[in-house]
């Protein structure tokens, strides 16, 4: 017996599977609409009454190169590799998805030839913030220069980007996304203009193994121009905002 013969069941048939893949296509335009839709963290220091870095669920190497104020998370010193870490969330070992976003900008805008002086995001090493232990995980840097190149791993002698350089005069919003893909994992880094919202530059880095993306969350500030100990201190960066959000994260017990 033909499955067609009866031409009432056929357009009955035909109108569920019709159905059926409408559905369909809504609920997953909405899985990918909502999965970062709760937001794990942001910082707000407006109301702040605290003054120590671990009241503010904040951990550094050396607490006196960060300070909060106004608002914002200033770094006052222009030197390698100053990380600046959330004490209470990590990135961990299920599979999922991770946004993240802070609004900056530099203190010290020095153009280095060689892209070393930079500011951003620090993902995937491990400290242990009960004895203020060094990292014992390298991680992943992944950031904006201050001649406005972008890069995820490690700057390269990219030419300038003279829109992000005049954007960055009043501040930008850096965002970054992991998205997982059969335990492959993609980055994606986006400059944005904090006036109109439009997208200044955007890179992506495909193929990042799962072991990398387990670990502390962290703003960095690095300067190539080391600063002598007997000099002035150069602040270099500010954050602010800073918005954590997706199911890779994972909220620390005390």
């Amino acid at each position: 017996m033909k499955l067609n013969a009866n031409p009432f069941f056929s357009l009955v048939d035909k109108s569920k599977i019709i159905v059926f893949i409408c559905l369909s296509m809504l609920f997953l335009s909405c899985e990918k609409e909502n999965k970062f839709a709760k937001t794990d963290y942001k910082s707000d220091f407006s109301k702040i009454t605290q003054t120590t870095l671990p009241e503010l669920e904040y951990a550094s190497e050396n607490s006196k190169e960060w300070q909060i104020i106004n608002n914002k998370i200033e770094c006052l010193v222009s030197n390698e590799d100053r990380k600046i870490s959330l004490r209470t969330r990590q990135l961990g070992n299920q599979e999922g998805d991770l946004e993240m976003s802070v609004h900056m900008g530099f203190y010290n805008d020095e153009i280095s030839n060689l892209n070393k002086n930079w500011a951003g995001f620090h993902i995937g090493s491990k400290s242990d913030f009960k004895v203020n232990a060094p990292n014992s995980k390298k991680g992943i840097n992944i950031g904006m220069c201050t001649n406005g190149a972008l890069f995820i791993g490690a700057p390269s002698p990219n030419h300038k980007n003279k829109t992000i350089i005049e954007a960055l005069k009043k501040g930008v919003n850096l965002k970054m996304s992991i998205s997982n893909h059969f335990n492959n994992y993609t980055i994606d880094l986006s400059v944005i203009d904090t006036t109109n919202g439009k997208v200044l530059g955007r890179i992506s880095k495909k193929d990042i193994a799962k072991e990398q993306i387990t670990g502390d969350l962290a703003l960095i500030s690095s300067f190539e121009n080391i600063e002598n100990e007997n000099s002035n201190p150069t602040k270099s960066v500010w954050f602010q905002d800073w918005e954590i959000k997706g199911s890779k994260v994972t909220l620390l017990t005390k």
